[in-house]
């Protein structure tokens, strides 16, 4: 039995956390429970950046797992509103805190899609506590009527369910960032975590007082979240209304730049019309807040990727990591940049802290199965692609990299099978590409030439990588044609053309794209990407 303390509504459902009515914190026990002590956290902020950076830089190694430190895990929160509409808003806010206390270099806080991961599942926090290797779990509910807002919020350690802190508030929309504040502060304080001076600014950093540009912002980042083209592109266009209205929202600019960042890698729109104005957003960004994480990722794959510098994508790199200690996708692809320049120690080690942070993100779990994959570790490789279907069966990273591996060892027609099944759950332009070249492999020339078509034809009417076009070309034998469209995959800064070398050396015996790196043409496109 739980029971509302403000409308003492009774509830049978042992599943429900808040109330239904008005979304208050369930309460299962007397509310005058003595809360047990937690450990004090020591807290050192980025002050002295240069510092932090030789602490997480100087020996990846030598450092305890993050297991061992203090650690929350921020939900999505419940929308108890009419408006379903308002869903937007519950994951922003929830978003918002996870942001806030990421910035605390000790604290351990997981990732967002691993913690959102439980949205709308009926996990206790117990199993949460566990998947996520957290002590604490932060949950939350919102009831939204026009400007009216009623937030209530909850502390609870993993191991038990007992509250350590609870708390309800009722606003207008206005006062979001003064409530924001309020809530951030109340669970440092419930988790034992001292924040003074610098520190305390770098936590509560405010970038607008336009509630209407922030709503717009959460939009964006909304959008951003369904990892689609239309998604990124529709997250775009909310970054840019509220840019709009506030040219300097430093966070919108950093969001624009990391959609139009996933357009152009992920091949929905050619390097050239993204990446110019992604880096131009990146830089604004920064201007407005040099110590903004993402923007500093967002120039670290555009520089990695479309640049290929690699000495200051590294850079980058660092800063991201060092700016944010919980960016589990800056360590994952660090780990991925690493693994490219055959650092392959420290790549494996950047990868397992990465699934540290977020071990239920199937992107996280294909960044890192690539990593192993360049590494030559097949089986770990297989254990991330397992744990893809394990997390989400209809994801296609784990068919498309199990059929990466396939072709890698010659093994044709398992290739197919695997890319079919990525084909089938979405993936597009890359994986239409491994799969058109396996079916050259395998002799299957029509079903070949069918791939090329579509990829033809996606070309014309959105876009398709030039790569992805040479690759079937070169499985089909057509030596000089896959040549030609390698040229082109250059001159339009495709961003895979940064894995050519090492995937023309890694290809089985007996496939074409092993021969093709002896072609003087080739020597000397990859002597200008390297």
């Amino acid at each position: 039995m739980k029971r509302c303390p403000e409308c003492r509504r009774d509830y049978t459902d042992e599943t429900l956390n808040f109330c239904l009515d008005d979304g208050s914190a369930l309460l299962d026990g007397p509310a005058s429970m003595d809360e047990p002590a937690t450990a004090v956290l020591e807290f050192s902020a980025f002050g002295n950046l240069s510092d932090e950076r030789t602490k997480v830089f100087g020996g990846v190694s030598s450092e305890s797992s993050i297991h061992n430190q203090n650690s929350i895990a921020v939900l999505p929160f419940v929308n108890v509103s009419p408006d379903p509409e308002n869903e937007f808003f519950c994951d922003g806010l929830a978003e918002e805190l996870l942001n806030a206390l990421s910035k605390i270099e000790k604290l351990k806080v997981a990732a967002r899609t691993s913690a959102f991961s439980f949205k709308g599942k009926n996990a206790s926090v117990g199993e949460i506590g566990e998947k996520l290797g957290v002590k604490k779990v932060l949950e939350g509910s919102v009831r939204r009527s026009g400007q009216k807002l009623r937030i209530s919020v909850q502390l609870v350690n993993a191991s038990d369910g007992f509250r350590l802190w609870s708390e309800s508030y009722d606003r207008e929309m206005e006062d979001i960032f003064q409530l924001q504040d309020e809530i951030t502060l109340s669970v440092i304080d419930a988790l034992k975590v001292e924040l003074l001076g610098a520190a305390k600014e770098v936590v509560l950093r405010r970038y607008t007082d336009d509630a209407e540009a922030y709503e717009l912002y959460l939009k964006g980042r909304y959008h951003h979240y369904n990892y689609t083209a239309d998604g990124w592109k529709r997250a775009v266009e909310f970054f840019e209304m509220a840019l709009a209205r506030q040219p300097d929202y430093a966070p919108a600019y950093a969001g624009m730049a990391s959609s139009l960042g996933c357009l152009s890698f992920f091949g929905f729109l050619p390097a050239e019309r993204s990446i110019p104005q992604g880096r131009s957003a990146a830089i604004r960004a920064l201007k407005y807040d040099p110590d903004l994480a993402e923007a500093h990722l967002s120039l670290a794959l555009i520089t990695f990727f479309f640049d290929w510098d690699r000495e200051n994508a590294e850079k980058e790199f660092k800063l991201a990591i060092a700016l944010d200690p919980n960016n589990a996708g800056a360590m994952s692809f660090y780990a991925i940049y690493l693994g490219s320049e055959e650092r392959f120690d420290e790549a494996v080690e950047w990868s397992r802290r990465s699934l540290e942070i977020d071990p239920l993100s199937p992107l996280i779990s294909m960044n890192v199965g690539w990593t192993y994959f360049s590494a030559g570790l097949f089986d770990q490789a297989r254990g991330e692609i397992q744990k893809m279907i394990d997390i989400e069966p209809e994801f296609y990273g784990a068919y498309w990299l199990s059929g990466a591996i396939h072709l890698s060892q010659g093994k044709y027609d398992e290739a197919v099978s695997d890319l079919e099944k990525a084909v089938e759950h979405g993936g597009r332009q890359i994986v239409l590409s491994d799969l058109g070249s396996a079916y050259g492999l395998v002799g299957e020339i029509d079903k070949a030439r069918e791939i090329l078509d579509q990829l033809s034809e996606n070309r014309e009417r959105d876009y398709a990588p030039a790569i992805c076009i040479a690759r079937v070309y070169c499985r089909l034998g057509e030596r000089e044609k896959a040549i030609e469209w390698l040229e082109k995959a250059f001159d339009e800064k495709n961003g895979e053309m940064i894995f050519l070398a090492s995937e023309i050396e890694g290809a089985a015996d007996g496939d074409p794209l092993k021969s093709l790196g002896d072609d003087p043409r080739i020597t000397t496109i990859l002597e200008r990407v390297y």
